[in-house]
């Protein structure tokens, strides 16, 4: 006879099962997150209708008893709430990064061009670049196949002038109270193009290493109606610091992301790229930082066309690399991939 305990076990087990199938139907349980669920399922069902089961982890372990068994077992659990909870702990960063981003748009609305006829947006994400921030500008043509090309810098935080040399320029400036990172910068600025009617918006590295005289070349195959996302890529074109483990990771990187995606990737972690605008809002971007692997993937999961163009990346002439250094860097870019992977 089945004690109540187990009973008890199916029972839970079953609404767990029932509550991750229902809630990955409607769009309400991330690919993680379902996984996880389906785990403690398959744990709390295992247990209870083969409770010897626990026996094997007496022998893997060498432990003496279910008792201590049990106590393994329980510790792995801890662990896939640890995880949880940082997942958790994740959404409350973005909240706070949409509350920046509110107190950003709202202190700029009164700039915002609502009777804007269709042209081309630049966004550019800033931080303490004042050095070479005016010389991107001025290098930025006025118009491309006759439409007009209109930067914007998101000044992300930051202690120099970045943003009071963009507006000495004549140039438009939105700033975040706090540094974010580049992808909460590049939501910013994507807001702000939608909102005042951009066909096309491109994005480019605030640092000079990326050639202005470029975008038409990324904005073509959109203009042409062959691409609705165009990646800028170092390998097709040139590379001036083309050495070192950089150049190996970004081609590591670049071939996980193919696999991933099913798309040929060169250049995975280059940030100058034109989209077309119509196709952002299908994007479901979240990443703080790390917003090249997740805009890819998401183009690839919304179904729009990418097609790679030959770019050049330069060497960088003032300041240093805002990215970090060592193996952070390479580390969290591949965790950033595994987030978009799981949760789509």
């Amino acid at each position: 006879m089945i004690s109540g305990v187990r009973i008890l076990g199916l029972v839970f087990g079953f609404f767990v099962l029932f509550g991750a199938l229902y809630m990955r139907k409607n769009n309400r349980l991330r690919r993680g997150e379902f996984i996880l669920s389906i785990l403690a399922f398959l744990i709390v069902w295992l247990i209870t209708i083969y409770p010897p089961i626990v026996d094997v982890l007496v022998n893997i372990f060498e432990v003496e008893g279910r008792l201590f068994s049990l106590a393994i077992l329980s510790s792995f659990v801890s662990f896939v709430f640890i995880v949880y909870l940082t997942i958790s702990l994740s959404n409350m960063q973005r909240s706070f990064g949409e509350l920046v981003q509110a107190i950003a748009l709202g202190q700029y609305s009164d700039h915002v061009d609502n009777m804007s006829s269709a042209h081309v947006s630049v966004v550019i994400p800033a931080y303490n670049e004042e050095g070479i921030i005016a010389e991107v500008l001025e290098r930025i043509p006025d118009h491309v196949f006759e439409m007009e090309i209109k930067p914007i810098v998101v000044v992300d935080g930051g202690s120099d002038r970045t943003g009071h040399v963009v507006e000495s320029q004549g140039s438009r400036a939105v700033f975040h109270a706090v540094n974010r990172g580049q992808g909460d910068a590049l939501r910013t600025g994507f807001e702000i193009s939608c909102r005042e009617g951009a066909e096309i918006v491109v994005t480019m590295d605030a640092d000079g290493q990326h050639l202005p005289e470029e975008i038409e070349k990324l904005i073509m195959p959109i203009y042409n109606g062959q691409a609705d996302y165009v990646m800028g890529s170092r390998f097709l074109g040139h590379y001036a610091d083309s050495h070192g483990v950089r150049h190996i990771g970004i081609v590591l990187y670049s071939a996980i992301i193919s696999f991933f995606s099913g798309v040929k990737i060169t250049d995975c972690t280059n940030g100058f790229r034109a989209i077309r605008a119509s196709a952002l809002a299908r994007l479901e971007l979240r990443e703080e930082r790390f917003s090249a692997p997740e805009l890819i993937l998401e183009a690839v999961n919304k179904g729009l066309i990418i097609k790679e163009v030959p770019i050049s990346i330069m060497s960088r002439k003032l300041g240093s690399s805002k990215k970090p250094s060592g193996l952070i860097y390479p580390l969290r870019f591949g965790l950033a991939i595994l987030r978009v992977w799981l949760r789509s």
